[in-house]
């Protein structure tokens, strides 16, 4: 008979274990914190009707008895001294605070877990301004995210979005890069989670032309005025079209075929167009948009202070609302504040330096 007996008993404990464990798992954190606080109570009042005077005696002593207590820590320098308190003590504050406390630790692990889970899977949501935001995945995407980080600002989060061929886990946590996946880049939830309607850039790398030009046409419509839009093309009918019906894309048209024919016809010229556009030299191309011009400067005087001051070659100038740069502008062309000139040099020069160099060519 002691046999089935024991045997009931440990199954009625296995079945009031588990279901124990998935109320605590289900438990939210406001009804945890009510017992929290109900718990508090409970032992507030026993040790005040149990004379335990000195663990009452103020708020901070008593939270700090019974934090010392539920952990487990116990440094002694507080205890009860009457029969009362003891009883209290051992058959309620101690099994009932570490319960309490271990739940408590149990759900704030889980959450912490589960939010590193979420970022790693490319779950998660971000609220965030101002970010960079790279849309699609490839073989040069390792390359794009690398050059998007070497010239973003300090601090400023870069954000990746992908869609179901991409790898399951953030192959760019390491970088600090946001991973966000979706089983397909229409699908708008992974943009609202990226925050995408707030950045301050977007750069779009498909696989495929016609999904580049769907995903760039819903940006468009999504993001704030001020973001810029970047997309690559392999197609220049897919660019053109993209161009006509998203005027606000820069649309970077594929120059494969155009550099094949100009490297056989100047040798070179390839790794030269590879040097402007690499972050990783010590020398490469920058734009900067002119500020805080008194007067309008000709082309010749900005590119013989960038030389002397910055040692930058000016290569290109765009003046307004141009929608192209001119390379290589004759020297007597007039420049004026809010005009763009595109440079060769060791780093990017900002607004606010270039327009002290400038002021200084005018004193001199």
């Amino acid at each position: 008979m002691a046999g089935p007996s024991q045997g009931t008993c440990m199954y009625v404990l296995k079945r009031l274990g588990a279901v124990l464990i998935r109320g605590i798992a289900d438990m939210g954190w406001g009804v945890l914190g009510l017992l929290l606080l109900g718990y508090l109570l409970l032992a507030w009042i026993g040790l005040a009707l149990a004379g335990e005077t000195a663990l009452v005696a103020s708020p901070t002593a008593f939270l700090y008895y019974m934090i010392v207590t539920t952990s487990t820590v116990g440094y002694g320098d507080y205890s009860p001294v009457t029969r009362g308190g003891q009883l209290m003590v051992v058959f309620f504050i101690i099994p009932v605070g570490i319960g309490l406390f271990a739940t408590l630790l149990g759900k704030a692990s889980a959450l912490v877990i589960s939010q590193f889970t979420r970022r790693l899977n490319g779950e998660q949501s971000i609220v965030q301004k101002d970010h960079i935001v790279i849309v699609g995945y490839n073989a040069y995407t390792a390359s794009l995210v690398d050059q998007v980080r070497e010239e973003s600002r300090p601090g400023q989060v870069v954000a990746l979005c992908v869609g179901g061929g991409a790898p399951s886990r953030n192959p760019f946590i390491e970088q600090g890069v946001e991973y966000f996946r979706a089983a397909s880049l229409s699908d708008e939830s992974l943009y609202e989670r990226a925050a995408v309607k707030d950045a301050s850039l977007v750069v779009v790398d498909v696989e495929d032309d016609s999904e580049t030009n769907l995903v760039c046409m819903h940006l468009s419509a999504l993001v704030d005025a001020r973001c810029r839009i970047t997309a690559y093309v392999k197609n220049q009918m897919v660019g053109r079209l993209l161009e006509t019906h998203c005027p606000t894309v820069n649309v970077i048209p594929s120059l494969h075929q155009k550099m094949l024919v100009k490297a056989a016809v100047d040798p070179g010229s390839e790794e030269v167009m590879r040097l402007l556009v690499d972050a990783d030299q010590t020398q490469t191309q920058y734009s900067t948009r002119l500020a805080g011009l008194v007067e309008r400067l000709s082309v010749a005087r900005v590119a013989s202070r960038l030389r002397a001051r910055c040692r930058a070659s000016l290569i290109a100038i765009r003046q307004g609302e141009e929608p192209y740069p001119v390379l290589n502008p004759d020297d007597d062309v007039l420049l004026a504040a809010g005009d763009e000139v595109f440079y060769i040099a060791g780093r990017r020069i900002s607004p606010a330096e270039m327009a002290d160099h400038l002021a200084a060519d005018v004193v001199d």
